[in-house]
């Protein structure tokens, strides 16, 4: 079978830098201490990488471990722990050539760690939102469902440094795909011995740019320049402490010189901030490809009813959110970001009162409900101040414009992500950040309700057949068109309730230079230095 070699994706990025010499020295800077202090707001749920959820989980996993692949200053996928990638001519067989490199252990770095980790995050009993990432290799869905044995995997370790790997179908971007902590390699001596390695400092073991040294619960964690990472010298920082407090406490902490970063996508700009920041030219803003919506329970009365769900979802003003509570956000009628190019037009119109309150109506008559006796709804969400507001301002629109009941539920950060994954919850306030820059990205989510990160219990033969369309597509148009019915289905049975598209705002130290941040949430500090 003819291959061919493959080295690089473009993705959307930012290099947030300082003007410096080209040709300085790589991890001397005149002295100056590398040493940068940020704000990631709240205790991890996990630093597994088979396990992360939250975008803040997530970028920590990305700083401490590494893929085959990682975006660079370029905003190119490039090679990472695999030095050269080769594609087959029917694109779905890619062998890697592993460059040498090791664990924090000093153990050696092989494709069968790699092997272990997709193998262990695919068995039927392990617990992870993530897997469905892996679904494009060739019969992982099946060895998930326990319908085929590990073994049949598409995967294979040729040698101790190469892996090949078979799809099930071609896709475009799978060298994107493998930059998410759900493809990155665990030790498979040490997770063997210890499935908890990844609960203290003492025991984690990684293979990124830097190295877990301290984690005092719900206080801070200390990382350092990791001197066995395979390309250590072009790591400048050595050392971030990364604290735990809220955004109040945050931006005064940035106000005091104490923060070289606050902001997103690790906290947020607190609102009563933002207008005084701007004023005085201190704030960035970019794009971000995330979406801020509400899941609903669809396995529960009365939200089992779709008409009941599009009531709720065109009865909220969008624009009064985002130009008076969660500030310089975009509104959003769709789950995918306008950026991506699919939605050509509104699926629906922004604060239809009167259209949702007729929509009511025919939905309590065919659940022979009166208003007086639909029951109170609860609205669950993670507790933050801007979570808060939004949930207060929804809660207000639905009771003055629908006339229901409805009880907000603020829960701390774990509990909330565990409630979420058992489905002990009615509406919940959510998010999603594209892992890569392809709607698919988003809309995979909903594919089946035994997605882990689906979390509606809804699911659709139409919408199912629309996705995979998309991969059977023998043209981009043809793509698009597929996955844009599929999101046409999705907005009318609403499932899931878009409020807005995000922005980031944040706040950074002049001297920190050369942090990348993607337009999917993803901050790396391997290239940065303080000047």
């Amino acid at each position: 079978m003819k291959k061919t070699s493959i080295s690089i994706l473009l993705v959307s990025m930012a290099v947030i830098g300082c003007s410096t010499p080209a040709k300085e020295t790589k991890r001397k800077r005149g002295g100056t201490k590398q040493e940068i202090t940020i704000n990631i707001e709240s205790e991890p749920s996990t630093i597994d990488p088979r396990k992360v959820r939250s975008i803040n989980d997530i970028n920590l996993v990305r700083n401490l471990m590494e893929g085959l692949m990682r975006v660079n200053q370029a905003g190119i996928t490039a090679p990472a722990i695999a030095e050269k990638v080769q594609v087959s001519e029917d694109m779905k067989s890619y062998t890697f050539k592993l460059r040498e490199s090791k664990w924090t252990n000093g153990d050696p770095l092989t494709a069968h760690d790699f092997v272990y980790a997709w193998k262990k995050i695919l068995s039927p009993d392990f617990l992870s939102d993530y897997a469905f990432m892996l679904y494009p290799i060739k019969n992982a869905k099946s060895v998930k469902q326990g319908l085929l044995p590990s073994t049949m995997l598409g995967v294979e370790a040729k040698d101790d440094y190469t892996l090949k790997v078979d799809l099930e179908f071609p896709v475009p971007f799978f060298l994107e795909l493998v930059t998410s902590p759900a493809f990155f390699p665990v030790n498979k001596l040490v997770d063997s011995e210890d499935p908890n390695w990844s609960r203290s400092p003492e025991t984690y073991v990684g293979n990124g740019p830097f190295q877990l040294v301290e984690w005092r619960h719900n206080d801070q964690i200390i990382a350092v320049r990791n001197p066995s990472y395979w390309e250590s010298d072009t790591v400048s920082l050595e050392r971030i402490n990364m604290v735990m407090v809220d955004c109040e406490t945050g931006i005064r902490m940035f106000e005091n010189g104490e923060l070289a970063w606050e902001g997103s996508p690790f906290s947020i700009i607190p609102l009563d901030s933002i207008q005084d920041l701007q004023a005085k030219h201190l704030i960035q803003t970019d794009p971000m490809l995330g979406t801020f919506w509400i899941r609903t329970n669809t396995s529960l009365f009365p939200l089992h009813n779709p008409k009941i769900r599009r009531a709720l979802a065109l009865a909220i003003d969008r624009k009064e959110i985002v130009d008076h509570v969660s500030l310089g956000q975009l509104p959003a009628t769709g789950i995918v970001p306008l950026s991506m190019g699919l939605q050509t037009t509104p699926y629906f119109e922004d604060g239809s009162q009167q259209e949702a309150v007729a929509l009511l109506e025919v939905a309590l008559a065919e659940d022979r409900l009166s208003l007086e006796k639909l029951p109170e709804l609860t609205l669950t969400y993670a507790s933050d101040n801007r979570c808060h507001r939004v949930a207060q301002a929804i809660q207000d629109q639905w009771v003055k414009g629908l006339g229901i009941r409805v009880k907000l539920e603020p829960l701390e950060k774990k509990v909330y992500f565990s409630r979420l994954s058992k489905g002990d919850f009615q509406l919940a306030c959510g998010s999603w950040i594209a892992d890569f820059r392809d709607p698919i990205n988003f809309l995979e989510v909903f594919k089946t309700k035994s997605v882990g990160t689906n979390n509606t219990f809804w699911e659709s033969l139409d919408y199912q057949k629309a996705i995979n369309d998309s991969y059977l597509a023998t043209s981009e148009t043809e793509r698009l068109n597929a996955l844009r019915h599929g999101e046409e289905i999705l907005m009318e049975e609403m499932p899931v309730i878009p409020i807005f598209h995000y922005t980031m705002l944040h706040v950074k130290h002049e001297k920190l230079c050369d942090v990348v941040l993607t337009e999917g949430g993803q901050i790396d500090f391997k290239w940065a230095y303080v000047k």
